[in-house]
Parts: C-alpha cells; sequence; structure tokens
C-alpha cells in the first residue's frame, strides 16, 4: 500500500463549498416540461402559478398572461367566455361549437351564479408542444361544484405565454335535464331526444351519483406515444382516470375516433362520450394521472389519498397524499401493478390510511422524517403527489412534485428526484433530492457506480409502508442497520445484500422480503455530503430506501478511477493532486492511508 508522507500543519483545510444550490418555489400539482430552444425546464401547476429552471434545483417562479382579442392580460373569467375555435369536424362534416367554460362552471351550485369566480378554479394544466401546429398547448381544468368541469386547450406561441382560449377538449356534469345541449354530446354521439339514461345521475354526494360512474373533467395529462398518437389522461376520485385520443392537427378530442359501449351501470369501462377508463371508479380515491414512456414502458402515475398535510382525527381525506405507479405496455392500458392488479376498481375500495383494504399500485415513496440532513423534525416531507415525470433529454428521468411538510400548515412545496429502472423494469426514486449528480438512466445496466468494496458499513434503512396514520401524520422513519461485507445484514432489520457485478443492481433482502433496486452516489442535500446509497423495490410494491453513514466506506465511483488510474481521490470522491492531511484516500480503486 501506497504512503504518503508530508508535514503536518497546524491548521486542517477548510470544508469543501457546497457544489450546487437550491431555490426552492410552490407550484401545486406541478407538470414539467422542457423547452429546447431556451434549453430550460418549466412546470406549470394550479391556479396559474409556474415557474423554470436550467438544472432542476433552482427554480424563479411567474405567471404566464392569458390573451383575449381586446387585452394582452386578460381576467380569466372573461378569457373563458370566447373560444377562437367554433367549428369542429367529425366524418369530413363541420359542426358549429362555441363554448362557454366560465358559464358551465357556475352551473356548479355552492359556486354558482354571480359568486362563480374562475380565478381560483383553474386546476392542473399541463402543456405540450405540439409539433404539428407549431405552438404549445396548454390543457386546463376549469372546474365547477357538482361535476361541472371542463378541460379545455389555450395555446401560445412561447412557452411563457400569452395564451389564448382555443375550445374544450372534454365536459363532465351533464346530469340532469337539457343541459347536455350546450356541450358536445352530440356531436359525438349524434343528435339526442333527450339525455341517454346512462348520464342521468344524482349530481350530488350520495349513492348512485355522477361520482360513482362518470370523471369529473380535471387533471389532464397530454403525451405522443412512441407511433406519434397524442392521448389525454384525465378524471379524478369520481369515477376514475380515462383516456382519449387527440386529434394531432387541431390538439382536441378527435371526433373521428369512436368509443364502443363497454360494461354497464357504474361498471362501464368504455363511454362513447367519455372514452377508455384506465384506472379508478366507483369513487376510490385516486387522481393526477400522469404517462410517460421509459424504458419500454409507458407508467402511470396517481396519487391517493387527500392532498392536505393530515393531522385531522377521523378524516382520512384529511391526509394520505401518496404517488401510486402502474405500467402498461400500451398507452391505453391495461395498466397493472407489480402483483399484475388492473388499476380498474370493480367496487369501492379504501386505499389509502391506516385502515386501507387495498394496496393498489407501487408505493414509490411516502410521508418520511428523520432522513438524512435536511427531512428532520419540521421539515420531514408528508402529502407527497401529483407529480409529474419526464424523460429528459440529458439522459436522465426526473420525478417532480408537491409536497407538504410534517408540521408546517398547508405550506408546501416542488421536490425533484431522479429516477431509475430495477433489473425488472420498474421504477424506484432516489433517496435524495436531484442536486447534479451525473449518473444516467443508462448507466445502471451498464456501469457499477459504487464499488463492491465500499458497499459494506453502516446505513440508515427506510421503509415506505403503505397504511399510514395521517390522521396522526404517522411517517416512515429510518432504523440502523449494517450491511456487511459477507453479505449479510445486521441490526435493527436483517437479512443479505447482493450487487450484480459490473453493473448498479443491488438486491436487498429483507426477513423474507426481496427488493430489487439500484446503488448509486447521492448528495445529502442540502450540504455536500456525498453517500452510497440504494433504493429498491418488493414485488409487493413497498420501496426501502439506504444510505451509508460510515465515512470509511464513503463513495469511489468506479467511472472516475476508470477515468484516471493514478489520480488521488479523498472519501467524498474528490479527486486532489497530493494528500495534504493525514487520512483515507483512494487511489486505482484501493484505499491507502496517509498517516
Amino acid at each position: 500500500m501506497k504512503k504518503y508522507l508530508f508535514l503536518l500543519l497546524s491548521a486542517v483545510l477548510p470544508m469543501a463549498a457546497a457544489a450546487y444550490s437550491l431555490t426552492r418555489v410552490s407550484v401545486h400539482d406541478p407538470s414539467i416540461v422542457w423547452d429546447p430552444n431556451s434549453q430550460t425546464y418549466y412546470i406549470f401547476g394550479s391556479h396559474r402559478a409556474s415557474a423554470k429552471s436550467a438544472d432542476l434545483m433552482n427554480w424563479t417562479a411567474f405567471t404566464a398572461p392569458w390573451q383575449t382579442a381586446t387585452s394582452n392580460n386578460a381576467d380569466p373569467n372573461v378569457a373563458y367566455t370566447s373560444p377562437e375555435v367554433t367549428k369542429v369536424k367529425k366524418g369530413g362534416k363541420e359542426y358549429d361549437y362555441n363554448f362557454d367554460a366560465v358559464k358551465w362552471s357556475a352551473r356548479g351550485g355552492t359556486q354558482g351564479g354571480a359568486k362563480y369566480d374562475v380565478s381560483g378554479n383553474q386546476w392542473a394544466p399541463d402543456v405540450i408542444w405540439n409539433k404539428a401546429m407549431n405552438k404549445w398547448c396548454m390543457y386546463m381544468s376549469i372546474n365547477g361544484d357538482n361535476w361541472y368541469s371542463s378541460i379545455v386547450l389555450l395555446t401560445a406561441d412561447n412557452i411563457e405565454g400569452p395564451y389564448r382560449y382555443q375550445a374544450p377538449v372534454v365536459i363532465s356534469g351533464f346530469h340532469t335535464g337539457d343541459a347536455y345541449k350546450d356541450t358536445d354530446l352530440e356531436i359525438v354521439l349524434g343528435e339526442q331526444s333527450t339525455l341517454p339514461s346512462r348520464y342521468v345521475l344524482k349530481g350530488t354526494l350520495i349513492p348512485g351519483n355522477w361520482g360513482e360512474r362518470y370523471p369529473n373533467c380535471i387533471d389532464p395529462c397530454v403525451f405522443y406515444d412512441e407511433d406519434g398518437k397524442l392521448w389525454m389522461s384525465y378524471g379524478s376520485w369520481s369515477g376514475g382516470i380515462w383516456m382519449l385520443e387527440l386529434d394531432e392537427n387541431t390538439g382536441l378530442r378527435d371526433y373521428d375516433v369512436e368509443y364502443e359501449l363497454t360494461g354497464t351501470g357504474n361498471n362501464i369501462t368504455v363511454d362513447p362520450y367519455y372514452g377508455k377508463k384506465i384506472a379508478g371508479g366507483n369513487y376510490v380515491s385516486g387522481e393526477a394521472s400522469y404517462i410517460e414512456y421509459i424504458g419500454g414502458y409507458y407508467f402511470l402515475f396517481m396519487t391517493y389519498g387527500g392532498l392536505a398535510a393530515g393531522g385531522v382525527a377521523g378524516d382520512y381525506n384529511n391526509g394520505g397524499y401518496q404517488m401510486r405507479v402502474f405500467r402498461s405496455e400500451k398507452p391505453d392500458g391495461p395498466y397493472v401493478d407489480t402483483n399484475a392488479t388492473d388499476a380498474v376498481f370493480s367496487n369501492y375500495r379504501l386505499n389509502f390510511g391506516p385502515d386501507a383494504n387495498d394496496n393498489r399500485g407501487v408505493n414509490i415513496f411516502g410521508a418520511y422524517t428523520t432522513w438524512g440532513n435536511q427531512a428532520k423534525g419540521n421539515n420531514g416531507e408528508r402529502s407527497q403527489g401529483h407529480n409529474s415525470i419526464i424523460a429528459a433529454e440529458d439522459g436522465r428521468t426526473y420525478l417532480v412534485y408537491h409536497t407538504r411538510f410534517q408540521n408546517r400548515g398547508e405550506e408546501h412545496q416542488v421536490r425533484v428526484h431522479q429516477v431509475f429502472q430495477n433489473e425488472d423494469g420498474w421504477l424506484v426514486a432516489a433517496p435524495f433530492e436531484y442536486t447534479g449528480e451525473e449518473v444516467k438512466s443508462a448507466d445502471i445496466a451498464t456501469t457499477q457506480q459504487i464499488a463492491t468494496q465500499y458497499i459494506a458499513g453502516d446505513y440508515q434503512l427506510l421503509v415506505h409502508p403503505y397504511k399510514l396514520n395521517h390522521t396522526k401524520k404517522e411517517a416512515a422513519k429510518p432504523v440502523e442497520v449494517k450491511l456487511n461485507a459477507d453479505g449479510t445484514i445486521s441490526g435493527e432489520q436483517t437479512g443479505t445484500w447482493s450487487i450484480q457485478e459490473g453493473t448498479s443492481y443491488i438486491t436487498i433482502k429483507l426477513g423474507s422480503t426481496e427488493y430489487k433496486g439500484v446503488m448509486v452516489e447521492q448528495t445529502m442535500e442540502p450540504k455536500d455530503d456525498k453517500v452510497a446509497a440504494f433504493t429498491a423495490l418488493a414485488s409487493n410494491g413497498v420501496t426501502v430506501w439506504g444510505y451509508c453513514t460510515n465515512p470509511a466506506t464513503a463513495i469511489q465511483s468506479i467511472k472516475a478511477t476508470q477515468m484516471d488510474q493514478d489520480a488521488i481521490y479523498d472519501l467524498q470522491g474528490r479527486r486532489i493532486t497530493t494528500p495534504q492531511r493525514k487520512g483515507i484516500y483512494i487511489q486505482n480503486g484501493k484505499k491507502f492511508v496517509v498517516r
């Protein structure tokens, strides 16, 4: 072992400054999109909150303006009254169609009539570049009580606006009388003498209501599939998540695509107007669908539970937000979890909270605290959800979501985590925020980011369970374990671990449960502490995180060693010229000591 001699100085070198910065922003329901022209990431959220960032770490808030024929910064109560597109085509025939989205939502009851203000009811937009239209397309939910909601299309030449209202895409709430005459139902179905009986449903929250069968038209996600078709998933607790094909040339509904009625009652799975149900239904919790194609699969994200921070005794809806993941080989499903369970519910089930009787969907992570440098005490995360995800052009995949905190009321902020696929192709999220780590998605299967001899050590281990009690603000907490050099795990949990040599795939077995995941270098935000960390998923949908706390086994990337075999690194993986103080260093992939 090589030994370096040096003059011991009376003062030690200062700690290295953080190699990154974090500037927080509050955007509820963040939907991410990349603008290649400005080389900038944008997130758009409810109530017109939006922000942008060049590095996914430092965000700047802005508000995109609305535009009408008479105003460059229009009042939304005016902007949504007069669509620019007033004619649509089906089967080569042109139909007149002029939809006042504000007037429709004002029918809703408690916010109805003169009291209705669209300003606080612009929910969860999704923005996409439409290459055929050469426009930025924003799909916005215009919410109204009693399911009088609509998803409308706005377009802009610049991603930051101004945006102009084009036309509605899909509308909900026509459950009584002749309200359907103000929608496009007859363009889709043909002329109707009366409202079809399957839509004649009570509009209030009682059994047999609209919300058990059909969607509330909110929370759009618009995406191109691998064949270039344009789709929109949408919906909420009210009747589940549905899917429509859009017209690539208009960005609106493709009226030439017909859907044959399938199923009966509250178990209609294909509806001629609403399209195909792909998840939820029967008033089971679940909203905020987001679909992205990653590594051979279309991944469907949903958020179960209530969006609030929790802490209200006896009210399970107050809290419990938790992201769940399904996947499919086709854009319109079927979507299943690791147990091959379909995302569609055929009857009501409680799928969140301590008394849940259905653990459907991969729990990619949930409320947690006492973790790393930051997620401690009042900064513990809870009620994470309404996420988006992007397979970015830089070769990485990023999960973007909003989170509330353990004891900070309803305050919320955006967080970004890098995401990887395990050896079975399922998604696992890095256990700390993204802070500029360089590993790419493709590196996981082809490089071993953490050399085997540096994995053994003391770890914090955190299991993300399904049935957290959010009325008591319960959050997952880590325990102490040791990953031993012989492949065993000891401490507060016991089991085994193994790494696939030449890859970053790791298998963790705790008791009888096996978790498959990846092991990479992570930065424990907000400091610049580098650690070996793993994230892994069990076949039952439960996720486990871990990070090394023993500095004697801290990070050295094999990739960095291969790039410069003769270089010397400290235990944080920083390349140095000559050791300036006693300690442990690494050269040629091996540790040596300077005394």
